[in-house]
């Protein structure tokens, strides 16, 4: 399935009246035209117009009128849409809902009640206090049923920014099938507007043109969501907009919201230089400094430009331990800087995707990283990052990234993706075999990266009692009846230290004898923060594959048979390298014959997958994990006496 958008490009009109806002539209006639089930069987409801009139007066500040009229096809539909949440700043902006009512399929009109419309805390934010300011208005309409439509129109007043300027990020897709959508921008009169029309992953067929800041695409099919994809924000089309004639306004913007709240006296530098007392080389000092916030600022999950562009002052963030991705950069940059290291914000996108220079908005950025000198260039750091060794970086990789100076410059720069070895699952079984089929082994891994992280979060702030649980259940993945003898592993609260696994396993089971014969399956390896995680399972995809991460695993199973016995079968080598993965396999016998080596290697080379390439990635993996090279037949050739008692 591609999506299938006509994208007109109409004269700008003049703007509704606030009493209906709705501008050329006739809601009785697309209500009496509304499609049902039969023409979108799969669908849980239809959007039938959604209009988005942002007006933006000489000072910069918006009225934008939000409406959408649903039809409701079936009880997820109903579960999906009857309570609608929308999340604002109320330091600047002002959200009411003007209309809200559903329309019975037989006509009755129900309008929402005064107590249906909530401003709550989002659940996120629940325990901080400091961004009382975010809420969350929540919509609940009445007697929604199958066939109902609801009509929804809201009305947000947005203060204008410290410098005027305006820009946004619209999306012209959805889960469910939409009939039509329309954006208008109103502009003052000599006021220039940047804008571009990004396909995002699903794409455009057929024509499409642009007109100036209006925007209607007709008849986009819903976007199925697959396992293991990319998400909404790299899959939708969408239009960007902006005020800004250049990124130097964008960052100069910036600039003047984050700087004046970095301090690098008082408790800040106090603060720095017991952190980094006895230390000497700078390096040492950035790393001791990140350490101390990733570890003790608690981190919350506010997407940048959501509670706006400002932080808090650095000395408050460090009083109160917690914030977003602002406030922690501030902190950051704050304590390096009182100690004379040239630390600067990075505005980064969470997501993948195509980055549209030709349109400089904030809004395509949802995070700050904090760029520090090092050596010849620089390095990247997150401070929310207290789950993975120093030095590995999850957000903003292979991304375009806007470095901020204190004078108000900016520096667009690409973050260059990990090698697969940075991401790197290097583990080990190691099996004595006995003859009845029961085993004793030894099981190691050590990870680094993507994987390090992968472990720690599973691990690292488990109860002893979960802990013991947790390994209780790997020995009885390795086969069933198996049982954890001892486990260890490394610190996992010490971010300069990599992640080691290790364990012991008694497996009464784990090989099964026939006769002369025993069968051997070589097992998964059994710790999941060891694996990828993502499997190619569906035939064929209509979106991409997203793999997560480049990396690098590397499984060693070594098994020494017991004595008066050898291989009987043990797989053929395979090799197989497409342009996104290389997979491996070898199997051989060493040691005079006395202990077999099955070798396994993934390499994954990059991370987004198309549905064109899909199939050739798939063969790959199925290949790999083909039951037949994991079957090991092992026959007994010399047999012990029995001894036969008088």
């Amino acid at each position: 399935m591609r999506i299938l958008i006509a994208l007109t490009a109409l004269a700008l009109l003049a703007s509704a009246a606030c009493a209906d806002q709705w501008v050329d539209t006739d809601i009785e006639k697309l209500m009496e035209n509304a499609p049902g089930l039969d023409e979108y069987p799969d669908a849980s409801a239809v959007f039938l117009k959604i209009q988005k009139l942002i007006d933006v007066d000489a000072d910069g500040a918006l009225d934008v009128r939000r409406n959408t009229l649903t039809r409701i096809l079936t009880l997820m539909g109903r579960e999906r849409y009857s309570n609608q949440s929308f999340i604002y700043n109320s330091d600047i902006e002002k959200l009411e809902l003007v209309k809200g009512i559903t329309v019975r399929k037989t006509g009755r009109i129900v309008e929402v009640e005064e107590d249906a419309v909530n401003d709550i805390t989002p659940a996120f934010l629940e325990d901080a206090t400091m961004y009382s300011n975010v809420l969350q208005k929540v919509v609940s309409f009445p007697v929604v049923r199958r066939g109902s439509t609801m009509e929804l129109q809201l009305r947000e007043m947005q203060e204008p920014a410290a410098d005027g300027g305006f820009s946004g990020i619209e999306y012209f897709a959805a889960a469910d099938p939409i009939i039509e959508k329309e954006v208008r921008l109103s502009v003052p009169s000599g006021v220039t507007v940047t804008s571009e029309m990004a396909p995002g992953w699903v794409g455009f067929e057929g024509e499409s043109a642009m007109g100036e800041n209006h925007w209607i695409v007709r008849n986009v099919p819903a976007v199925v969501l697959e396992e293991h994809t990319l998400s909404t924000h790299e899959l939708y089309p969408r239009v960007l907009y902006s005020s800004y004639d250049s990124w130097a306004d964008a960052a100069a913007f910036f600039a003047g919201e984050f700087y004046p709240h970095v301090e690098t006296d008082g408790a800040v530098a106090e603060h720095a230089a017991g952190v980094v007392d006895g230390l000497e080389s700078n390096e040492d000092k950035t790393r001791a400094l990140f350490l101390y916030v990733a570890e003790n600022v608690r981190y919350t999950p506010l997407a940048l430009g959501l509670g706006g562009y400002e932080p808090d002052d650095a000395s408050s963030v460090l009083t109160n331990l917690y914030g977003d991705t602002r406030d922690q950069a501030v902190l950051l940059v704050s304590l390096l800087r009182s100690q004379g290291i040239d630390a600067r914000p990075a505005l980064v996108r969470g997501y993948g995707g195509s980055f549209t220079e030709s349109v400089p908005t904030l809004k395509q950025f949802n995070k700050v990283l904090v760029r520090v000198p090092e050596g010849d260039g620089y390095r990247f750091l997150d401070p929310r990052l207290d789950d993975v060794a120093y030095g590995h970086l999850h957000f903003g990789i292979g991304n375009t990234t806007l470095v901020v100076s204190e004078d108000g410059t900016g520096e667009l720069f690409r973050i260059a993706r990990w090698e697969p070895e940075h991401n790197y699952a290097r583990k080990t079984f190691s099996v004595q075999l006995s003859p009845d089929g029961s085993a004793e082994m030894r099981v190691i891994c050590q990870l680094g990266g993507f994987y390090d992280r992968k472990a720690r979060r599973a691990l690292k702030d488990v109860t002893p009692s979960e802990e013991g649980k947790y390994f209780d259940s790997s020995a009885d993945a390795v086969s069933s009846g198996a049982t954890s003898v001892i486990y260890s592993h490394s610190d996992l609260k010490n971010l300069m230290e990599a992640v080691s696994v290790r364990q012991t396993v008694s497996a009464p089971d784990f090989a099964v004898v026939q006769g002369d014969i025993m069968v051997l399956r070589i097992p998964e390896f059994p710790h999941a923060f060891a694996s990828t995680g993502v499997y190619p399972r569906l035939s064929e995809r209509e979106l991409p594959f997203d793999l997560q991460s480049e990396v690098y695993s590397h499984l060693e199973v070594k098994v020494l048979l017991p004595n008066g016995f050898t291989i009987e079968r043990m797989p053929e080598p395979l090799l197989i390298e497409t342009e996104h993965a290389d997979f491996e396999l070898d199997c051989f016998l060493g040691d005079g014959d006395h202990t077999l080596f099955w070798l396994q290697k993934i390499t994954i080379k990059k991370t987004v997958i198309s549905p064109e390439d899909y199939e050739a990635f798939k063969k790959g993996y199925d290949a790999l994990a083909s039951p037949k090279n994991s079957l090991i037949l092992i026959r007994q050739i010399e047999h012990t006496p029995t001894m036969i008692p008088r």
